[in-house]
């Protein structure tokens, strides 16, 4: 098979692990913003909490914002939990690049020894038409070599 059709191909598969890499990091970040919404969320209603405890409340309010709190703690839990997953897809992705990478590196190497070799046997047969050029342009009579 052709050297270039493969490089082209390597290109592209190199090209979309990127693109997907990128995308994983992308959402990567979103998750990390909603984890900080969600602490930012959390110390709010957390010193609102004491604050209405300090004013005196009610035991369903407490209630209330013990659900509340749960809630926070579980939503938080669960976005770790989506955090590991996504880095964990960041890290088989940058494999996956990598591979990417190295496969067409080497293609571009064979391409480059394919083209050295190609420019080797053009200046071959060069050299061989100018021989023959001259051997026949040569004043010495056919078996008379020099």
């Amino acid at each position: 098979m052709n050297v270039t059709v493969l490089r082209t191909y390597a290109i592209q598969l190199e090209e979309v692990a990127k693109l997907e890499l990128a995308e994983l990091a992308s959402a990567l970040q979103q998750t990390v913003d909603r984890m900080t919404m969600l602490d930012s969320r959390a110390k709010a209603d957390a010193d609102r909490y004491l604050l209405q405890v300090k004013q005196g409340s009610t035991v369903d309010q407490v209630y209330g914002h013990l659900d509340a709190m749960d809630q926070a703690i579980a939503a938080r839990k669960s976005m770790e939990q989506i955090q590991r997953d996504q880095q964990v897809n960041m890290e088989h992705k940058r494999g996956e690049l990598l591979e990417a990478m190295q496969y067409r590196k080497k293609l571009d190497l064979l391409d480059a020894r394919a083209a050295l070799e190609r420019r080797r046997r053009r200046e071959r047969q060069d050299q061989q038409l100018l021989d023959e050029r001259a051997w026949r342009r040569s004043p010495l009579q056919k078996g008379e070599r020099a």
